[in-house]
């Protein structure tokens, strides 16, 4: 007979296999939904298809495509895609992922040949070009001087693209001394710019969502020029739709029945009758049923992210307040913002009233005592005030708070439907770091071979090996402890204090075996979790879009919006139609449905409301503003309306707006460290900061309540000079978008391209009318209105 405790144990296990059964069996592997891959004609192009394998171990197959030469490598999962010289638009390229078929959609841009010249000076040294084009390396595009005449030339294929550049030789940086079309550097320098934007063909009409009635969802096509669709291409994640459940109509409408279309991601784009590429749609279907705030309030798409630095917020205990004095000057010195602060501000609902959904808060490891030299004149001393010199792995700054106190902070958070995001430095430590003195093995070395020291070296061959400054050691991932070391620090901050997700700093600076281990690692650890990461890289497109991918980073910051938008809200009569090529390419680049962040301004770039202003400038240098000549208050009231039309604009795009502390009152501030000025609190607000923290606060709380302005179809029906109009439309919910980025009164009037009944005001007093299809709009200075669509 069996004994009764074996009986009981072997219930106990009956019933724990019964309830878990499911967790025994392992999900079915699968390959993420490959975005569409872009490639130049005339060139060879490499992808990295491994980073959208759910199974690393899994094969993956790529089969023959005949206007395409490819070439893959099986052991690195290493596409690389020739396409013939006659070939153009979209190719579906079949392959398998162990024995599940998928196609890869390939987007075949045209390319123009220009050749840069150059003549040098000194004709022994080598002539280089570096831009945007190969992302600022020195050595990778040399230039040759074929006729012996002294003129060095190069010629790349480009695409029809604003470009900046300058010529190399040995460590001099030239402009083209034969192009007078310059552009600011964002630090205090210039580069060249060749714009070939206006050697773009005309974009071709666009579907938009027009209904969703069951199991069916309905796309109608609108187009400016009665060009209807030649081939439509539609995919369900990396699989062509059968026909059977596809609809197109003779006027380029189409409807797609969704009924065994689960979870996942619904693309429809094809090619018109003049051979263009019509913008890829894209619909997130989520548990059979396409996204929505109502049914999916948490997904990352809908969030507002506020971001702060700790000793700049809110000194909300003085007891904590150690200020490192001495020669270090009161802007880079401890201002004793904490914690503490940041709780008071949630418990009060400042963040909940403002519409934020997330908090991103800096570094809060623990930073070293004593203040740093900085490597370039003219030598100031800092300390670690912002929090990006950490000291210890897994210890918060005493000076910022206490592990209780942080824990309290992110249950307040939370309690609020908050989540809250890690400032997360994994490119350095500080030299009193345990791991640099007792591991320097997981270091590189701050000196360059011949002997030229590896310090602020951002791009090119020094990109992911160069120091910040000769007391932040970088890290060498080439060192697999190293990696496993930061990946666990990171796990562990995860865990320990239930944080959302990461802003991840110096992202082009760390190798991408870095950020794939760490992805894996957080998935594997804290499965229960959608963690949210969002990277920082200042470069090219296609290098921040390397980085964005289901192996790596959720997202980056959208700095291609950001440098060409400021200029525009900035100025007195903003140039929209710029704008809105800048959008045009945004969206295709980084896709109609993306997470990446949008920005006004940030703690590394100056104010936007002090440029607005008049106080400053993009092209000067911020830093040495902030020291000898910061920007005062604020002056003119329709500075804070510039900043209130930048937000708006922000709000209606794709990704994640992220709003930096400071910038719903318009705090002025220079370059860093000036821009990181104490946030104002306990004051009467004037009568500009007060109207603007208004318009962020209704913008946020809007956005939380319609899908449209976060994941909406965008489609522009008005450009002219300043003034902008746009729909943002998913489905049933249209929502206007009007903006006069100009000093004057603005009248206009335009035809919508589909039934609306009527117009209802979202927060604005916008006189408008509205007669059958045609909507005349009155529009004051520096304003912009919302509306919602009515049938």
């Amino acid at each position: 007979m069996f004994s009764q405790e074996y009986m009981r144990k072997l219930l106990l296990i009956s019933i724990f296999i019964l309830i878990n059964g499911c967790s025994f069996e392992k999900p079915k592997p699968f390959f993420h939904t490959v975005p569409t891959l872009a490639v130049k004609k005339g060139m060879t192009k490499g992808f990295d298809l491994s980073v959208y394998k759910s199974d690393p171990d899994i094969n993956l197959y790529i089969d023959f495509h005949p206007d395409v030469i490819i070439q893959f490598n099986s052991l690195t999962d290493s596409l690389f895609i020739s396409p013939n010289d006659s070939i153009g638009g979209l190719i579906l390229i079949p392959g398998f992922y162990g024995d599940d078929p998928f196609k890869l959609l390939v987007r075949i841009n045209p390319t123009l040949s220009h050749t840069f010249k150059y003549i040098p000076q000194e004709s022994n040294k080598p002539v280089s070009i570096m831009g945007n084009f190969n992302d600022w390396s020195k050595t990778s595009h040399p230039l040759h001087d074929e006729n012996n005449d002294g003129i060095f030339e190069i010629t790349l294929n480009l695409n029809p693209e604003k470009y900046e550049y300058k010529f190399v030789m040995g460590s001099s940086e030239n402009l083209d001394p034969e192009n007078e079309n310059v552009i600011s550097n964002n630090m205090g320098g210039w580069n060249s710019v060749l714009d070939l934007s206006h050697l773009k063909e005309s974009p071709a009409g666009q579907w938009v969502k027009k209904s969703h009635h069951g199991n069916y969802l309905t796309f109608t096509f609108l187009t400016s020029d009665d060009v209807l669709p030649m081939e439509t291409i539609i995919l369900w994640n990396n699989i062509p739709l059968h026909p059977d459940v596809v609809d197109p109509k003779n006027n380029g409408d189409v409807t797609v029945n969704i009924n065994n279309l689960k979870n996942g991601l619904l693309r429809i784009t094809g090619l018109d009758s003049q051979g263009r590429i019509i913008r890829e749609n894209q619909t997130l279907i989520d548990n059979g049923i396409p996204i929505n705030l109502k049914d999916n309030p948490d997904d990352w798409h809908f969030k507002t992210i506020y971001s702060l630095m700790i000793d700049r917020f809110l000194d909300g205990d003085t007891s904590n307040t150690i200020k490192v004095g001495g020669e270090t000057h009161p802007l880079a010195d401890f201002h004793g913002g904490d914690l503490n602060g940041i709780i008071q501000k949630l418990e009060e609902g400042y963040f909940s009233e403002l519409g934020m959904s997330a908090l991103w808060i800096s570094p809060f490891q623990a930073q070293p005592d004593q203040a740093y030299k900085e490597w370039n004149p003219p030598y100031r001393m800092y300390s670690g005030y912002h929090g990006y010199w950490p000291v210890s792995p897994r210890e918060i700054d005493a000076r910022f708070g206490t592990k209780d106190e942080f824990r309290t902070l992110i249950n307040t958070a939370h309690s609020q439907r908050i989540k809250v995001l890690n400032d997360f430095v994994s490119n350095h430590v500080h030299v009193e770091h345990p791991y640099i003195k007792n591991n320097k093995e997981w270091f590189g070395n701050v000196e360059l071979p011949d002997g030229s020291m590896n310090i602020r070296l951002w791009d090119g061959n020094t990109r992911l090996t160069t120091w910040f400054e000769p007391f932040l050691p970088s890290f060498d991932y080439s060192n697999p402890d190293a990696i496993d070391a930061v990946v666990a620090d990171a796990i562990w901050w995860t865990q320990e204090y239930d944080l959302d997700g990461f802003r991840q700093d110096a992202v082009k600076h760390v190798p991408h075996t870095f950020w794939k281990k760490l992805t894996s690692e957080l998935k594997r650890n804290v499965p229960e979790k959608d963690l949210y990461q969002i990277g920082e890289t200042f470069g090219s497109d296609e290098l921040i879009l390397s980085y964005v991918n289901p192996s790596e980073l959720d997202a980056q910051f959208n700095f291609d919006i950001y440098f060409n938008a400021r200029n525009i809200f900035a100025s007195v009569n903003g140039n929209m139609s710029s704008l809105a090529k800048t959008v045009e390419k945004n969206l295709q680049v980084y896709h109609p449905l993306n997470l990446m962040g949008t920005i006004t301004s940030s703690h590394d770039q100056v104010r936007f409301i002090s440029v607005a202003d008049g106080q400053m400038v993009y092209s000067e240098n911020g830093t040495e503003r902030a020291f000898s000549d910061p920007p005062e208050n604020i002056e003119h009231v329709s500075s804070y309306q510039k900043l209130a039309n930048f937000t708006a604009f922000n709000f209606s795009m794709p990704g994640i707006p992220v709003v930096y502390y400071g910038e719903e009152i318009g705090l002025p501030g220079a370059g860093d460290p000036d821009n990181r000025r104490p946030m104002q609190f306990g004051k009467m607000l004037k009568m500009g900061e007060s109207m603007l923290k208004e318009n962020v606060s209704s913008l946020a709380h809007l956005r939380q309540e319609y899908s449209a302005l976060s994941i909406g179809d965008f489609y522009s029906v008005y450009i002219e000079g300043p003034i902008w109009v746009y729909f943002k439309i998913y489905f049933d919910e249209i929502i206007m978008v009007a903006m006069n980025q100009s000093d004057k009164q603005q009248s206009l009037s335009f035809e919508i391209p589909f039934p609306v009944s009527s117009w209802r005001r979202l927060k604005n007093d916008i006189p408008f009318t509205l007669t059958g299809n045609r909507t005349t709009l009155h529009l004051q200075p520096y304003s912009y209105g919302y509306f919602l669509g009515e049938d």
